[in-house]
C-alpha cells in the first residue's frame, strides 16, 4: 500500500518562490522565519473517535489538520503516525500535501501488528477494541524529498476509543504462474486454492527482496505461461511476463536452461514440444530476470 503524493512540480516552484531571488530585490519577499519554526499545527479529533472501528483492507479513516504556519505560504509534507500506548509510535506509508487524508484500514491495521510486536501470522494474536492515538508529523521538503533541517513540527495527539486491527504482518509475496499449464485458470480470489493446490506458485526468498524461487512440475507438450502478483484478474495491472502486449514469444532451452528478461506485461513464455518435468524457476524483480532450469 504504497504511492507517495509529493508533487515534485509543485515543489519546485514553492522552493523557487521562497528561495530564488525575484526579478526586483524588495523587502517584503517572502522568507522562511527564523530556524524555520512552524506554529499553531493542530489535528482535529474524529467525529468517530468514540465509534467501533474493525479495520479492513477496503475501509479507510478520515483525520484533518490545520496546515503549520511557517510564515509563507508554501507546500508541507504530512506523514501520520499511530501509536498503542502513546509512547511508541510507527509512521504510516503514505504522505499527504493536503491538510486531510483517507486513512487506510490495510496501513493502519500494518503498523498496528508491527507495534504489537507480531512478526508472523502465527504470533498474531486478535487484541480486540483498544484505544489508537494517531498524530500529524508536517515538514518542509526539496524536490529531492529531502526534509529541510528545523521544518519539521509534530502535533498534537488524538485518539480513536474503540479501534480493531486485523492479522497484518509482513510475509514473503507470490508470483503466481498463469498459463496452459494451470489450464488458464482467471488470476482471482475464487481460484486461489486450485492454484495453491495446483502448486502454480513461487515465494519471495526473503521479505520484501522481489526475488522469488520455486520449482513446478511442468506438463509435457506446448507450454506457455506468464505470472501473476496480485489475484486480481486478468487486468488487475500485476502481471509479468516478455513484453508488454499480450503476445506469446517461443523461446527454447540451452542446455536445459532459459534465461531471459521479465517486465510488467502479458507477454507469455512459450516453449513449443516442451518435454515436461519439474522446471526450477526463479525471477529477480530489481534486475528483471528470469531464469528456468529443467531439471
Amino acid at each position: 500500500m504504497k504511492a507517495k503524493y509529493i508533487l515534485s512540480g509543485m515543489l519546485f516552484a514553492a522552493f523557487g518562490m521562497l528561495f530564488t531571488a525575484c526579478d526586483s530585490d524588495r523587502d517584503d519577499n517572502p522568507k522562511l522565519g527564523e530556524n524555520h519554526t512552524a506554529t499553531e499545527f493542530v489535528v482535529n479529533q474524529s467525529p468517530l473517535a468514540d465509534q467501533y472501528i474493525q479495520l479492513s483492507p477496503d475501509n479507510t479513516v478520515s483525520l484533518t489538520w490545520s496546515q503549520p504556519n511557517y510564515g509563507v505560504n508554501t507546500v508541507v509534507n504530512y506523514k501520520i503516525q499511530v501509536s498503542v500506548n502513546g509512547t511508541t509510535w510507527e509512521e504510516l506509508e503514505t504522505s499527504f500535501i493536503s491538510c486531510k487524508a483517507l486513512l487506510s484500514g490495510e496501513e493502519i491495521a500494518k503498523a498496528i501488528c508491527k507495534l504489537d510486536g507480531f512478526k508472523t501470522e502465527d504470533e498474531y494474536q486478535d487484541m480486540g477494541f483498544r484505544a489508537i492515538s494517531m498524530r500529524v508529523v508536517a515538514n518542509i521538503q526539496t524536490t529531492q524529498s529531502e526534509v529541510i533541517p528545523g521544518t519539521e513540527i509534530t502535533s498534537n495527539v488524538v485518539t480513536f476509543n474503540h479501534m480493531a486491527a486485523y492479522c497484518n504482518v509482513p510475509t514473503k509475496a507470490t508470483l503466481w504462474v498463469i498459463g496452459n499449464c494451470s489450464g488458464w485458470d482467471e488470476p482471482s480470489e475464487g481460484n486461489k486454492d486450485k492454484l495453491v493446490k495446483g502448486n502454480w506458485f513461487i515465494k519471495e526468498t526473503e521479505i520484501g527482496s522481489k526475488v522469488f524461487k520455486g520449482s513446478v512440475e511442468m506438463p509435457e507438450g506446448d507450454l506457455t505461461f506468464r505470472f501473476y502478483g496480485k489475484l486480481t484478474g486478468w487486468d488487475g495491472g500485476d502481471s509479468y511476463g516478455f513484453m508488454v502486449d499480450d503476445t506469446a514469444t517461443d523461446f527454447e532451452f540451452t542446455n536445459g536452461v532459459f534465461k531471459k528478461t521479465i517486465m510488467k506485461g502479458k507477454g507469455s513464455y512459450s516453449f513449443p514440444g516442451f518435454p515436461g518435468g519439474v522446471l526450477d524457476i526463479t525471477v529477480d524483480l530489481n534486475k528483471g530476470e528470469v531464469e528456468f532450469v529443467l531439471q
